[in-house]
């Protein structure tokens, strides 16, 4: 702002402003905000709603503007430049010359040109100034009353806007509380403005858009950088995946059920042997009267149908955080669940498991669930085949991941039902939903992992999925 001594120094100014001021006269921060005016400004560019310099122009205008301010706020020297204004069906050019006076710029316009439109001409149906202000309700529209949250940086990383939505979804209170803040020294430990730091650092390096999933609970957002090179601002845009990472995660329960439900005879015929066991020992100890002879093998027995029961409980936890797990051991503690499938449905079932030097960062439910999809599918597969019926499953360490192979001899799959497999909803089967393979290879990916599938008609299909292990944190097995 200038520097006036008093209020009656700044009465004058104003009045010199006003009266004896042939040119435009504005005052205008560097944001744009228009702090004073002249009566000749306001007669011809001006109205009551106009509080921004830059709004004065439209869109593909207001780049040149910006330059304009900004080479005059970067420097102590005058300047220079021609400007257009589009009010209502007129079009007024004006010769700006500015000054940087403290940390305001003043602005001085010469009126070079107005012309007004041909009522004739097809030029004369199109009202500028209902443009400018439809395009300035629909910015306010985008930046306000859409669900998505929007937060601005310039080019030293002080936060110029922040709309509420933005607030919001990073617990503040207001976005008025972040503008003027700098990004990187807010202290602040939200996983959203985190990232929005390190996107930063990734976006100034590489000059290009980046884009980033947050993801927790029931909860995905994904989050949007966008540079701008003229100006070196950069701009997030942050929306909410919420909504359908919940149904995503309602629908991965339900195919957990129905895993369950299919599973559930299985168990019980696995659970029927230990129980033989014990039923016949302990008729045999009221026999000899010597129960402790037995003692451990009953005892024995009851943990291997513990071992069952949990095995089974744990493909039905609705469990989403991921933890750093063994990846061989979640494989192997399905086994008896496998064993006990492929003997209901007359399979051999064949396994081996390297074991994992490393952990990897799993959800335990979510990888036995895709194990299990894979299962039913080659168990649906095999129909009626009498021959070559079984299943192997492996498991190994390979360039930094834990590779998981699923291997049968069913009738295998053409190329072209191949190629429609990933889509949602395809299907063979008469009583199939379709999301059984496209959701086995999304749980894969979003643990950043690859899923891939081999197949050939009547040489059975193989399926290949990579979990990636976390390298810095090894330990012994």
């Amino acid at each position: 702002m200038l520097d006036c001594r008093s209020e009656i120094t700044f009465a004058a100014f104003q009045k010199v402003t006003h009266e004896l001021i042939d040119d435009l006269f504005l005052l205008v921060k560097p944001n744009g905000a228009i702090i004073e005016a002249n009566d000749k400004a306001k007669a011809c560019i001006l109205s009551e709603n106009n509080t921004n310099f830059y709004e004065l122009f439209l869109k593909e205008d207001q780049q040149k503007a910006y330059k304009f301010i900004e080479m005059l706020t970067k420097s102590d020297r005058n300047g220079k430049e021609r400007l257009t204004h589009y009010i209502g069906n007129e079009k007024i050019t004006i010769l700006y010359k500015g000054s940087l006076i403290q940390d305001d710029v003043v602005l001085l316009g010469e009126l070079i040109e107005q012309k007004k439109k041909n009522s004739n001409s097809a030029d004369s149906k199109i009202n500028y100034q209902e443009l400018y202000e439809m395009e300035h309700d629909f910015r306010n529209f985008m930046f306000q009353e859409l669900e998505i949250g929007i937060l601005a940086i310039d080019r030293n990383n002080w936060i110029q806007c922040c709309n509420e939505h933005m607030a919001k979804l990073v617990e503040i209170n207001s976005g008025e509380q972040l503008v003027g803040k700098n990004l990187f020294e807010m202290g602040s430990e939200h996983p959203l403005i985190i990232h929005m730091e390190q996107m930063t650092k990734v976006i100034r390096d590489s000059g290009i858009v980046n884009e980033r999933f947050y993801y927790d609970e029931d909860s995905l957002y994904q989050v949007r950088g966008m540079f701008f090179e003229s100006d070196n601002s950069i701009r997030f845009v942050l929306y909410d995946r919420s909504h359908q990472q919940r149904f995503e995660n309602l629908l991965m329960y339900k195919k957990q059920m129905e895993s369950v439900s299919h599973l559930a005879a299985g168990v019980a015929h696995e659970l029927r042997n230990p129980l033989s066991v014990i039923q016949g020992f302990i008729q045999l100890s009221t026999v000899t009267k010597d129960f402790s002879k037995y003692y451990d093998t009953v005892i024995s027995e009851l943990s291997r149908m513990n071992e069952i029961i949990e095995d089974f409980l744990s493909v039905s936890r609705k469990k989403i955080q991921k933890q750093k797990q063994r990846p061989d051991l979640i494989i192997r503690s399905l086994v008896h669940i496998i064993q006990s499938e492929c003997l209901l449905h007359n399979l051999v079932f064949k396994y081996h498991f390297d074991e994992s030097s490393q952990q990897a960062m799993v959800n335990e439910s979510m990888i036995k669930q895709v194990v299990l999809n894979l299962l039913r599918n080659s168990i649906e597969a095999y129909g009626d085949k009498k021959e070559h019926r079984y299943i192997r499953l492996s498991g190994k360490e390979e360039s930094g991941y834990y590779e998981v192979n699923f291997i049968d001899h069913g009738p295998g799959m053409s190329p072209e039902v191949l190629e429609q497999l990933g889509r949602p909803f395809f299907t063979t089967k008469d009583k199939g939903t379709g999301i059984g393979i496209p959701l086995c290879k999304k749980i894969i990916e979003e643990h950043g992992g690859k899923f891939t599938i081999d197949t050939e008609p009547g040489k059975g299909t193989k399926i290949r999925f990579c979990l990636p292990l976390v390298e810095e944190e090894k330990f012994k097995g």
